[in-house]
């Protein structure tokens, strides 16, 4: 049975020194913190579709308007501060190390703010881009990835576009044999 409450209603749960404990957030945690969500009302799905920014098609279609997307993103992520709850969580790593295990499924780097070390962005990183080709031995990289312009997203050193380093629909989450 699901039991919504506050989080004073809950028996403290304990934690032997075998034990391992793995959380997963989501859009739930950083809302709180101001990040705008995708599915709530007045979400960035009623603002724009899917296919036209968070697809592999989307992107072929028109990449500037994809980078806009999440240039935006970007920008407004740089002015949210972490949580009580980032907070909570960045203190359990620090006493419980690699026993916890920090799956996130939101983009923003609000865990890492709150000083999170390990946790695991399934479906991808803000802040960081990545050449679209994956042939390609580019690692993904820390970026601001400011709008730059109609026809100016930034090219990779193989030749081929730098995109969001995010997870769009149709493509595999990242870290999935360990998360499993």
């Amino acid at each position: 049975m699901t039991k919504v409450a506050s989080y004073t209603e809950f028996e403290p749960l304990e934690i032997g020194p075998g034990q391992r404990l793995f959380v997963l957030t989501g859009a739930g945690i950083s809302a709180e913190s101001g990040i705008q969500t995708f599915r709530d009302s007045n979400g960035l799905w009623e603002q724009f579709r899917v296919e036209d920014v968070a697809s592999p098609e989307g992107w072929r279609r028109d990449a500037a308007t994809v980078w806009r997307f999440y240039s935006d993103r970007r920008a407004q992520a740089k002015t949210c501060a972490p949580n009580p709850a980032h907070q909570a969580l960045a203190t359990l790593e620090r006493a419980l190390g690699e026993r916890l295990f920090l799956c996130t499924q939101n983009v923003d780097p609000l865990h890492e703010r709150a000083g999170s070390k390990r946790a695991v962005h399934m479906h991808g990183e803000l802040f960081k881009s990545r050449c679209e080709d994956d042939a390609c031995e580019t690692t993904p990289f820390v970026d601001a990835g400011e709008y730059r312009g109609e026809g100016a997203i930034p090219r990779c050193r193989c030749g081929a576009r730098i995109r969001p380093h995010i997870v769009w629909f149709g493509e595999v989450p990242f870290d999935l044999a360990t998360i499993g």
